[in-house]
């Protein structure tokens, strides 16, 4: 038995049970299963003081109650006791009505009666652990003000410096292409996927966590990347469903998901930006994309009823004697400078980083588009956390 499960990005299930039946059909299901690491434990281990057992190592218990006469035991209540507020999903056989009444007072998650439906356990345990951690992952979008603005290499960069290895943690983090027409994510970073997104519109039972895993592609920096170039989804009146379904699930793996939003609307992004986290509007250093996004700001704070979490990047702004567009001061005017990024023109930079597929970070650790994006992640960082 391994009680102290720590492997990332695998939810953790403590499972006892009696029935053998039962027993091995969870064990081959969730076995077969990347995204599940099963621990299972006897009654008698489950009652150990010692330390054996961390309830907050796992993210469900599955107690299987079988007839129901172990709820006349006074070591089980003491073990679902044990196990304080880590979510229990209850499993038996048909009970009676003192049973029922007897399993109701156990403050369980919910209840699944056997023979268990491999389908059924399946959705109810990926039901109960995407709700316990749906408060605690962090979803931030990045809105572009127009093609040239750079809300790519901002998403890019905000999801290298959010998987990075801190003092007492290994952040999992995503990075999610939500414009469809092109996939420029894949395209800058020179990882393709070939899946075709619009042979599961529609057919939404699809879509669930192993469906996710087998789609993702990983950065060798550590992110996930999920970049598509499925046009039909943005037209698609079902594109909007599977999308968001997709979003919850693979926010749901991950402790922060950047979404790469695409500069035009589509019928989604109302949507996710009155629900993610933080927003980063992205901006040319041109009048018209400085308005657009003064615009965006503006009506994004109306979608969210507040303009907290709302940040500006005024991005590729060129300095020196003939080449300023736009100072600190003017664009003072416009944003409050405590919500402002302001990062240079760093042409050759950003060209050489997709010519080779790489990181701008990569070309040039000194790079200061990369040092202000990475003040940017940290800022959001405090704030959310």
């Amino acid at each position: 038995m391994n009680a102290q499960a720590t492997q990332i990005g695998r939810s953790q299930i403590l499972m006892f049970s009696q029935d053998s039946q039962a027993s091995k059909m969870m064990e081959s299901t969730f076995s077969s299963m990347a995204s599940y690491q099963l621990t299972i434990c006897s009654l008698e281990e489950l009652g150990v003081v010692n330390g054996a057992i961390d309830p907050e190592a796992f993210d469900i218990a599955i107690l299987d109650v079988g007839d129901g006469s172990v709820l006349d035991d006074p070591d089980f209540l003491r073990v679902r006791n044990s196990l304080g507020k880590l979510s229990v999903l209850f499993i038996s056989d048909e009970l009676d009505q003192q049973h029922i009444r007897q399993l109701m007072k156990l403050d369980g998650e919910d209840w699944l009666s056997k023979p268990l439906v491999q389908r059924a356990l399946i959705d109810t345990v990926n039901t109960i652990t995407q709700r316990q951690n749906s408060n605690s992952n962090k979803v931030h979008a990045v809105v572009s003000c127009g093609g040239g603005s750079g809300g790519t290499s901002v998403a890019i960069m905000m999801a290298y410096y959010l998987s990075r290895r801190r003092k007492r943690s290994h952040p999992t983090a995503a990075l999610f292409d939500l414009d469809f027409s092109k996939a420029d994510v894949g395209a800058y970073l020179n990882i393709e996927n070939s899946y075709r997104l619009e042979s599961v519109i529609g057919k939404s039972e699809r879509v669930d966590l192993e469906f996710i895993d087998v789609i993702k592609k990983m950065h060798e920096s550590g992110f996930s990347l999920f970049s598509f170039e499925s046009p039909q989804l943005s037209y698609s009146e079902l594109g909007a469903e599977l999308i968001l379904k997709m979003l919850d699930l693979v926010s749901y793996r991950h402790d922060h998901t950047v979404l790469d939003l695409s500069s035009y609307m589509t019928r989604w992004q109302p949507t996710i930006l009155s629900a993610v986290d933080t927003v980063t509007i992205v901006s040319g250093p041109s009048l018209p994309s400085l308005q657009r996004a003064k615009q965006r700001f503006k009506d994004i704070s109306t979608l969210r009823n507040s303009d907290a979490g709302i940040r500006v990047v005024t991005n590729r702004l060129k300095t020196g004697l003939f080449g300023s567009q736009f100072g600190k001061k003017e664009l003072g005017k416009l944003f409050d400078p405590s919500i402002l990024t302001i990062s240079p023109d760093e042409q050759h930079i950003m060209l050489e980083a997709v010519n080779r597929g790489i990181l701008p970070s990569e070309v040039n650790q000194r790079s200061t588009f990369c040092s202000r994006i990475e003040e940017l992640t940290d800022g959001i960082l405090e704030e959310v956390m």
